[in-house]
């Protein structure tokens, strides 16, 4: 039974994430990672009340733009499940565009700090803390965006801040992947294209299970030789 940790699961591609690891034909144990026990996460809790009995999804706190809360949940984590149990696949799924509407000449240090403690200290920082949970043949999957990709947008639009840190994401998971290479981990990150959720908006072009559907068809076959590389939902590299 594969073990998946899943961060921004309550809504969105987190959420679609969640529902396709716990379909009936699935035999999963799925960690779902939430921001604050207090915000909404009904059609989570529905999920989990409906899960495929050969399945599991298991909720937990887990603020990626806090260290103590990072450590809090690994403590609660390494008790439950054991300290050095196995985490197969690690999706750093969790990220905000909270500032969609700054352009390069109205950046405000608070909004970019604010970004890359979210979008990229985060990821940087489940990687380290969780370390003693990823094996050899453990994978990493840090969420990208389209917008990340220097070789390949055409017409910017805004979400300056935004494209920034995901291109710092993609910088670390450069990083992470020749850093953790000795150890069997593979590391990787995903565009997974413009999707219909609350962030891509109604005008996106993809719905979530599409989308979902295609990234885990990649999470399934990626291994040691697309360490280090963009991929997406596809399963096409992207151009850095």
């Amino acid at each position: 039974m594969p073990t998946y940790i899943i961060t921004g699961s309550n809504r969105g591609l987190g959420l679609e994430f969640i529902r396709q690891l716990s379909l009936p034909s699935t035999s999963n144990t799925v960690i779902a990672c939430v921001r604050s026990s207090e915000t909404d996460i009904s059609d989570l809790k529905t999920l989990q009340s409906h899960v495929s009995p050969s399945s599991r999804i298991l909720i937990y706190e887990c603020d990626t733009s806090s260290i103590p809360s990072i450590h809090s949940f690994h403590l609660r984590l390494a008790t439950d499940i054991g300290p050095t149990t196995k985490i197969d696949y690690l999706l750093n799924n969790g990220g905000i565009n909270a500032a969609p509407d700054r352009t390069s000449l109205n950046l405000t240090s608070e909004t970019l700090n604010e970004h890359m403690t979210v979008n990229v200290f985060g990821p940087a920082k489940m990687v380290e803390i969780l370390l003693p949970h990823l094996h050899r043949g453990s994978v990493v999957m840090n969420m990208s965006s389209e917008l990340a990709s220097i070789g390949s947008v055409g017409t910017l639009p805004k979400a300056t801040t935004y494209s920034i840190s995901k291109a710092a994401l993609n910088m670390l998971t450069v990083h992470q992947a020749v850093q953790l290479r000795d150890k069997g981990i593979v590391v990787f990150c995903m565009n997974p294209g413009w999707v219909k959720t609350r962030m891509g908006g109604v005008r996106a072009e993809l719905e979530p299970e599409e989308s979902i559907k295609g990234m885990l068809a990649v999470l399934g076959r990626v291994g040691e030789v697309e360490s280090g590389k963009y991929f997406a939902y596809s399963g096409k590299e992207v151009p850095w």
